[in-house]
């Protein structure tokens, strides 16, 4: 690809999303697509000041930025950083320059939801990375189709959310999350395997290479379709718990808090709690849950 700038595409992505990131970025380089990957430019980057040399990567060393939509990339200091120096050099073009790909459907500040973009949910990297290749060629792909103009409810955006998709995002953060704290506690012995079991998200946290606690992770059961349950239990999961819950929760939002909450009816998972109705967002709820786990740790 020949043109003015030094990349053909930058790309803009949360590091939870490396590993599909990381497939497109190798596709699109052994294609010959000069493409700027972090991980690409280790030396290049090495004592720089970065705040001021990715503003220049993302606003004007590239022919499009590539970004990468999730639940991470929204909370994240970086991508926030990559996102306003691109729609600063959008801003000023009247050609396509940011487009989006998502992982789901979060809301990104100043990408609107009119803008056509590829749902990487059913595509391989390999695949994206083909669709990538054809918008350099000529300028065009296949993307979603920007909807009719027609009249839209005036419908509350406190009750827009979807209890469905918040279930998938909080199911994605939690494991996530916590398997990044054990990662930092390697030295002390502390290890964390998160794994899919049933339809269950598993995960077990090891010290010195023994099970010291089990968490299960499914969505429906006694709460319904938007409800997650969760059994949590010290040591080995044993295979007669298969269905159980100690814990589980309905997906609601919260007006005074502006955030969904999960709505817990049963909490005995963290016997620390009183029992009852209680709300945590996901975050609370990590929190409450890590510090549930750091107790049992502690105790060995």
């Amino acid at each position: 690809m020949v043109n003015k700038f030094e990349y053909d595409v930058a790309l803009s992505f949360a590091g939870e999303d490396r590993a599909y990131v990381e497939k497109v970025a190798k596709y699109l380089k052994e294609k010959g697509i000069k493409v700027f990957y972090d991980d690409y430019e280790k030396t290049k980057l090495w004592g720089k000041d970065l705040y001021v040399y990715l503003d220049e990567i993302y606003q004007n060393k590239a022919k499009y930025c590539i970004m990468f939509i999730s639940c991470y990339s929204s909370e994240k200091l970086w991508t926030n950083h990559e996102r306003k120096s691109a729609q600063a050099r959008a801003f000023t073009e009247k050609g396509e320059y940011i487009l989006p790909a998502r992982f789901d459907n979060t809301e990104i500040p100043g990408i609107p939801p009119t803008v056509g973009y590829i749902d990487l949910r059913s595509l391989k990297p390999e695949e994206f990375g083909k669709l990538i290749i054809e918008k350099l060629k000529k300028g065009t792909t296949n993307i979603t189709r920007k909807p009719e103009v027609f009249r839209k409810p005036q419908v509350s955006k406190i009750n827009s959310f979807n209890p469905y998709e918040e279930t998938q995002n909080i199911l994605k953060f939690i494991p996530a999350e916590i398997q990044k704290r054990c990662n930092s506690l390697s030295e002390q012995g502390v290890s964390c395997s998160v794994f899919n079991r049933g339809g269950r998200t598993c995960i077990r946290i090891l010290l010195r290479g023994e099970t010291e606690y089990s968490l299960d992770m499914g969505i429906g059961g006694i709460g319904g379709d938007d409800s997650i349950g969760f059994y949590g239990v010290e040591g080995e999961m044993l295979s007669s718990s298969s269905g159980s819950f100690n814990a589980w929760a309905n997906i609601k939002w919260n007006q005074e808090k502006g955030d969904v909450v999960m709505k817990f009816n049963d909490i005995s998972l963290l016997n620390s709690f009183n029992t009852g109705e209680k709300e945590y967002t996901k975050k609370e709820f990590l929190e409450a849950l890590w510090n549930k786990i750091c107790d049992v740790l502690e105790e060995k």
